[in-house]
This record gives structure tokens, sequence and C-alpha cells, in this order.
């Protein structure tokens, strides 16, 4: 018996000093192959070198030079512009005659932010919730509402002015969408514009739906739920994410919204229509800056720019904060 027990605590110890030497013992690990390793790393640094390229050539040179162009003037006798540092491009917008007209578009570019929030958003969201669920029609409604995001725009714009100006000028009286401003026209511009960004509102908010899990919904319902305080409590909530973003690329685009306008009429949009976004691009082409050179536009559009952003940047990222901090939890 003693003999027994020695045996198995000499076999113990054996084990014991194998481990030791087993992880202690220096081991030879087989190179990778170093062609595959710099294949790699080619690969990898190419993925990440195209879009940084991107950003440094199209974003940060780009901005850069239009934010020394919004403090340089321009000498049209010499074709240069002036070393120095001058405010008469920022100036020159508060002009009584020029300010009056970018006043009009800075209205026309907050009455469309505020459709976008207090219409379009509630009611793209009712509509991607009743697709979400699968209701009745609801596969109708998806191809109808997605069809404008999927179709070019300037096919849609083709279709609609057509549409506008012969199913609707019968009711409405006259052509609806032409040269001559009226309030009508006004109104169809509008509501094609309503359409292409509701369209697009419902692809995101459904795809973002479709992340929720079913267990999340299906234990509202155990909870005793009906659809409205699932939609409010539940589906609100997990989406939240998404309606602030979308929020914000709202926000953003007060600056730069032309609301297919261009599309409509190119350079040549009645003033009653104009949004800052157009402004900005049509100054530059429009033959009402006459006295100015097309050097010296460049510069005050950038002096616009640069104020407009000045402005909406920080007021952008402060009301994205506070959505998130003080909106719905999902938990």
């Amino acid at each position: 018996m003693n003999l027994l027990k020695a045996k198995e605590m000499l076999g113990m110890r054996l084990c014991v000093l194998h481990n030791l030497n087993f992880y202690n013992s220096p081991r030879v690990f087989k190179p990778k192959n170093k062609k595959a390793i710099s294949g790699g790393n080619v690969f990898y640094a190419s993925i990440v070198a195209l879009p940084l390229l991107q950003f440094i050539v199209f974003y940060v040179v780009v901005n850069f030079n239009s934010f020394l162009m919004a403090f340089q003037s321009y000498d049209n006798s010499t074709g240069k512009a002036v070393i120095g540092f001058t405010f008469d491009n920022f100036a020159y917008f508060f002009d009584k005659i020029v300010f009056d007209d970018l006043w009009l578009c800075i209205k026309n570019s907050l009455l469309y932010l505020a459709l976008n929030i207090v219409i379009c958003i509630p009611v793209s969201l009712l509509f991607s919730y009743y697709i979400y669920k699968k209701f009745l029609l609801s596969e109708l409604f998806k191809v109808i509402l997605f069809l404008p995001s999927i179709v070019c725009s300037t096919a849609m714009v083709i279709f609609y002015k057509y549409f506008v100006n012969q199913g609707l000028a019968s009711l409405l009286g006259g052509s609806v969408i032409g040269p001559v401003y009226n309030e009508k026209q006004q109104g169809a511009l509008v509501a094609f514009y309503l359409l292409m960004t509701f369209s697009a509102n419902i692809l995101l908010y459904i795809n973002a739906m479709s992340q929720i899990p079913d267990s999340v919904v299906e234990a509202s319902k155990i909870d005793g739920a009906n659809e409205i305080k699932t939609f409010i409590h539940v589906i609100i909530p997990q989406i939240w994410g998404t309606i602030v973003s979308i929020i914000v690329i709202f926000l953003a685009w007060f600056a730069t919204n032309q609301a297919y306008l261009f599309t409509f009429y190119g350079f040549n949009a009645n003033r009653q229509y104009q949004t800052i976004g157009y402004y900005l691009f049509n100054m530059v082409q429009d033959g009402r800056f006459t006295g100015s050179s097309l050097e010296q536009m460049y510069r005050k559009a950038s002096a616009l720019g640069l104020m407009f952003t000045a402005i909406v940047a920080p007021l952008t990222i402060l009301i994205r904060k506070l959505m998130l901090r003080y909106g719905p939890n999902e938990n």
C-alpha cells in the first residue's frame, strides 16, 4: 500500500516537472510568411490612405483656402489677391439691398428646416412603423414611398413638373411651375421637397427599426402595451439615435440646402424661392452682382459660408448633445 502511494507521488512530481520544463523551455516559433505580412500591410495602408487623402485634399485644403479667401480682397487691375487682412467681404452682406435678398433666403431656409422637423420627421416615423409592423398594404406603401429615393431626382423632377402642370393646373388654375412667381408654384416646390426628403427618411427609420430585437417588442406586448404605447415607449427610444442624426443632418443642411431649385430652374430661380444654399452657389454666376468680378464673388461667398458655419456648427453640436442627454432612454 505504501509502495503504491509512493508510485503515485512520484508520478505527480514527474508531471509537475514536465509542465515546468514545457513552459520554461524556449519555444521555437515558425516565422510567418514575410510576403504575406508585407502584402497585408500594403492592403490595409491603401484602404486607410485613400479616404485620408480625399479628406486632406477635398476638405482640409479646400476649406482652408476658402477660409483665407474670406479675409482677402482682389485687385482687378493686377488680377491677383491682395495680401492682407480685411473684413470687407463680410461687410458686403450688411448692405441693405444685399441683406434684404439674403434675409429672404434665410427665411426660406428656416421654412424648409421647420417643415422637415415638424412635418417630415413625425409623418415618416409613423409610415415607417406601419411598414415595419407589416400592416395591411404595407408592401404597397413601401414600393410607393421608396420610389422617389430609387429613381434619379432629375427624372422625378421631369415627371413631377408634368404631373403638376398638366394634372393640377386645371384644379389650381394656370401653370403651377413656371418662370413667374406665384404662391401655388412655391407650394408645389415645397411639396416636392418634402416628398423626396420623406422617402429618404423612411429608408433610414425602417433600417433602424429592423435592428430592434424581437424580444424587446414581445416583452412590451406581454406587459399589455398596445401599438401606440409600443411605438412611443419602445420603438422611439430604441431608434432615438437615428432620429437625432437626421435632425442634425437637417440642421447642417440649413446653410447648404438648395431644395432642388437647381434641378427645376438651373441658375434662374425666382428670388422669392431661393434658399441660402442656392444663394451661395448662384451668387458667383448670377448677373445681378454687377460690378464685381468672379474672383471677388468667390471671396464674398467664402465669407458668407464662414459666417453661417460659425453659427450653425456650434448650434448643431449643442442641440445634438442636449437631445442625446435628455432624450428617451432605450433601457
